[in-house]
């Protein structure tokens, strides 16, 4: 798959840039989840459960394309 280069603003990955996977003619999608998980030094031996975050394009033409945050994707979903 190609892959293009974004910036993610706000949220847990605020101001970093990302490899997004597009489609096979090149499309960006409109939102992208990505897991991200810790631990607390000391508190756990084991990392706690991943936690899906929701970053949505903005509109216009943006280069890099940017996602902007758009917050924690509930468990059930």
């Amino acid at each position: 798959m190609p892959a293009v280069e974004a910036w993610l603003r706000g949220g847990p990955a605020d101001g970093r840039i990302t490899h997004i996977e597009v489609g096979n003619d090149g499309p960006l999608p409109q939102a992208i989840v990505l897991p991200q998980t810790g631990a607390y030094l000391g508190a756990r031996d084991l990392p706690s459960q991943p936690v899906q975050h929701r970053y949505l394009r903005c509109t216009g033409e943006v280069d890099p394309p940017t996602f902007r945050y758009d917050g924690p994707v509930p468990q059930h979903q």
